[in-house]
């Protein structure tokens, strides 16, 4: 039986797959519109920071999210940024100035941290536990489409329209994805609580199974060590396609395009690869592979070269992060998800700033072949991690690897 046939689990994915094509509209429009209407780069990077900051709050905004119904916390979350948004394209529209959009950004982020930890912790509660690994890859596929087609389609959009169209658009996506919400069925139950409310024991318990179980501390560890190399790659890659390449913004278009379809492609094939492969052998694989792609990409500047090594490191990228989702499915505890998840998003982005801060210093010090070989170390420690062999102790849920 495929997870394609789970009514549920169609329907949450086909309105986040909506979703996250806005979102990617979004994120393409926001700093084009800054930058062309304010011609700074200093406001460009405060709107960055506005973006970005509000991840810190995934370290807490779980234990809100493991009191209340997940569903529920992602209608209300898609609303709130469905309104956000209509202000957004509306400020952009009249140009009301650049406080206002940053403060909306900032609002508009902060209450992302809310949903990112409810859409993680409720598929497990619409899919059975042997097709977990075949929905994380369609997650991935999914998430591969709406990139290829914010790439692809953004750019035109904003140039016969104006970027503030993609707000707007954004606005109707998060529309569409509360509509979707409505539809889907999930059993779930918050009990009363054994005691009072408490802030930060249940925050205390949610960090203690972060940290202190060998299992998830591996996946966090995966997690932030991925995430601190591969911040990066992109803008080390305009950088080859601009110099060592002698490429134009065609050339970037096609071998990010590539990496995206291999994002699709490796989505769809982590279900049927888990049926003969285990979790933690494609999360190691997927790490190993890209970090050794990543290091051969500066080889050649050949185009085809270039497309076909981050087509197939877009293949086991999904398959890495899908295997990410599905580890992590099993080893969190279901009580503790919403604050697991929070934290394990919270920790992961924050060394994407932490990644950029260092390569970017590299960038400068080392010839840029140097550089791909570099920012691949950080996934090879990782998959290198995942593979030394531990005791499991009396904190450690059980694994279903």
């Amino acid at each position: 039986m495929s997870v394609i046939s789970n009514r549920n689990y169609s329907i949450l994915l086909s309105g986040q797959l909506i979703s996250t094509l806005g979102n990617n509209l979004y994120m393409l429009a926001l700093p084009w519109y800054v930058y062309i209407t304010t011609g700074s780069k200093e406001l460009l990077v405060v709107t960055g920071l506005a973006q970005s900051l509000p991840a810190l709050a995934g370290l807490f905004s779980g234990v809100f999210v493991d009191r209340w119904k997940k569903r529920t916390v992602m209608m209300v979350v898609d609303l709130l940024r469905l309104v956000l948004c209509a202000v957004l394209f509306f400020f952009a529209a009249h140009h009301d100035g650049i406080v206002w959009i940053v403060a909306t950004v900032l609002l508009l982020e902060l209450a992302g941290r809310f949903f990112g930890p409810a859409a993680r912790s409720i598929i497990p509660l619409v899919v059975d536990k042997e097709l977990l690994a075949e929905a994380s890859g369609l997650e991935q596929s999914s998430s591969g489409i709406a990139q290829l087609a914010g790439t692809l389609g953004g750019g035109p959009i904003i140039q016969l329209l104006g970027a503030p169209v993609l707000f707007l658009l954004n606005s109707i996506t998060y529309a569409i994805s509360v509509i979707s919400l409505l539809f889907v069925r999930v059993q779930e139950h918050i009990g009363p609580p054994t005691e009072p409310p408490s802030f930060f024991k249940e925050w205390k318990a949610g960090f203690r199974t972060t940290l202190k179980s060998r299992l998830v501390a591996l996946v966090v560890f995966a997690a932030m060590a991925a995430n601190f190399g591969f911040s990066a790659f992109d803008i080390t890659l305009t950088a080859w396609v601009k110099g060592p390449m002698h490429g134009n913004a065609i050339y970037l278009a096609l071998v990010g395009g590539s990496f995206f379809v291999g994002i699709l492609v490796g989505g769809m094939l982590l279900g049927p690869i888990n049926k003969k492969v285990e979790i933690r052998t494609i999360l190691v694989g997927g790490l190993l592979i890209d970090a050794l792609l990543v290091a051969v990409f500066g080889v050649d500047t050949n185009i085809f070269w270039s497309t076909s090594i981050l087509l197939v490191m877009g293949i086991f990228t999904a398959l890495m992060n899908g295997a990410l989702g599905t580890f992590a499915y099993q080893v969190v505890p279901a009580k503790s998800r919403g604050r697991v998840f929070g934290i394990m998003g919270a920790l992961s982005t924050m060394m994407t700033p932490v990644g950029m801060a260092v390569y970017g210093y590299l960038m400068l010090q080392v010839h840029l072949s140097i550089l791909f070989v570099l920012v691949g170390i950080p996934a090879l420690l990782g998959g290198i991690g995942l593979m030394l062999p531990f005791p499991v102790g009396s904190d450690d849920p059980e694994p279903a690897i």
